[in-house]
């Protein structure tokens, strides 16, 4: 029986793969997508004091998410410690008119989602509940956004959890568990680049001591004010009843001057070194890259096209293939642009593996990098990049209410229109071979290249 089973499996494979259409994309006459982004005045309302939203219906589930992106975070902090005072406040005291445990209880009794989260250049507030307590949910959003309840607490918990960061790695209970170490090294990686940086500063202890709740206050009323701040709500709800809400709820709020973004210096580059944390691991973590500066919007394009060619996230880059397919060295050898607001981010590449075959993952990595500045990319990588692209991760992003809205807002709090999103299909189309020649000349530096290695030791740079 067992052995009927083996044969009917293979026949059926079989016939699987003969039934497969094996065609390439170039060759199928694929006919141009018909996808119209969505139109952002559909999703749109702007109250008389200056503050957005964008309400969208999304009724898969009875949920609704209550989201604030505010035009704020760590390096508009003049007086050090007050952001991460404010963002303890946030995400534990709630609105000044409940108690820290009335908080506690009234978001467990809505079965509430709650995050806060800070970056450095902007804010996220997120509620999601069920709809039967969408009423109560808005009002205690409300409450959150213009009048959390700041504390001599807020700024005392702050302060107990600042301690230097460990740079012991060592062993799988140490700081960097296992699964956590790819994380830790970014942690690092990151750290470097951003040394004597607005975007690395952190608070010391000294800093909580100075800090007062006059300090916070000020902070908060400062930058929480309707012109910086952009809603998104999505979920199972009427349209127009939410955006009475939203007017009910938030037109009430006096409108304020907003704060010009801040001035944030460039990074300055270094030449490449090796920084190694030793640690007895089962794998070794390998993040290397450099500062990334501004990318003006005739480059934004390009740079996207280069980067999903050579190491953009997906199975099919040319990092992947040297590294997994060629020599089964690794499962991911990634590259991910993190770009700023205002200053300068990040272009960074990550992989791990087996100790001794870190040292030829991070030559076959580097050799893709200067292989794509030497010579432009084929027809086919860049039919591929830019079918993607604008078929692919574009798309997704408004494929429901939530994506929808949660974009627009963001959009929307960073260049106060959307000509960007209007514009990308045809500006990534536009791209050709050159451009992302020009591209990868101009933002990769391989003698820039900040290398953290975490695990056994190696020397990547003989």
């Amino acid at each position: 029986m067992k052995r009927i089973t083996c044969w009917l499996l293979l026949v059926s494979v079989g016939q699987f793969v003969g039934a497969q259409d094996l065609t390439h994309p170039t060759d199928m006459g694929l006919p141009e997508s018909n996808f119209v982004r969505p139109d952002p005045s559909d999703y749109q309302t702007v109250l008389e004091n200056g503050l957005t939203a964008y309400v969208a219906r999304a009724d898969q589930v009875p949920l609704v998410t209550l989201s604030a992106f505010i035009r704020v975070g760590t390096v508009d902090d003049d007086k050090q410690g007050a952001a991460e005072s404010l963002l303890e406040s946030l995400r534990h005291s709630g609105p000044a008119n409940l108690s820290p445990d009335e908080f506690t209880a009234t978001l467990k009794a809505m079965t509430a989602d709650y995050v806060v989260e800070m970056h450095d250049e902007w804010t996220e507030i997120s509620l999601n509940v069920p709809v039967e307590d969408l009423h109560l949910a808005m009002t205690l959003f409300a409450g959150i956004v213009r009048t959390p309840g700041i504390s001599s607490e807020n700024i005392s918990k702050v302060a107990l959890a600042v301690v230097p960061e460990a740079n012991d790695l060592q062993g799988e209970d140490g700081p960097a568990l296992y699964e956590g170490s790819l994380t830790a090294t970014v942690d690092r990686f990151r750290d470097l680049i951003y040394a004597d940086h607005p975007y690395g500063s952190k608070p010391s202890g000294d800093d909580f001591d100075e800090l007062s709740v006059a300090d916070v206050t000020e902070f908060h009323a400062t930058y929480f004010v309707p012109g910086n701040v952009v809603l998104s709500i999505a979920g199972d709800l009427d349209i127009d009843a939410m955006h009475q809400e939203v007017a009910k709820q938030f037109g009430s709020w006096s409108r304020q001057d907003v704060s010009k973004p801040p001035t944030i210096v460039p990074a300055v580059g270094s030449k490449t070194r090796q920084h190694s944390f030793p640690a007895e691991k089962l794998q070794s973590w390998l993040v290397f890259g450099h500062h990334l500066p501004l990318v003006p919007d005739r480059d934004q394009a390009s740079l996207e096209v280069m980067n999903y060619i050579l190491a953009g996230g997906h199975l099919w880059t040319r990092m992947t293939i040297e590294t997994r397919y060629k020599y089964g060295y690794t499962n991911d050898a990634s590259g991910f642009l993190t770009q700023k607001w205002f200053g300068p981010g990040t272009y960074d590449f990550r992989s791990y593996s087996r100790p001794e075959v870190i040292k030829p993952i991070y030559k076959n990595m580097l050799d893709q990098i200067f292989r794509i500045r030497d010579e432009e990319v084929s027809v086919e990588e860049l039919f591929v990049a830019v079918g993607a692209l604008t078929e692919g991760t574009f798309q997704i992003q408004y494929l429901d209410g939530y994506s929808a809205a949660r974009n627009f807002a963001l959009e929307y709090l960073r260049y106060r229109n959307h000509e960007r999103s209007a514009s990308y299909v045809d500006r990534i189309r536009a791209v050709t071979g050159k451009d992302v020649l020009a591209a990868a000349r101009k933002y990769l530096r391989p003698d820039e290249m900040q290398i953290v290695l975490v695990g056994r030791p190696e020397n990547l740079l003989n």
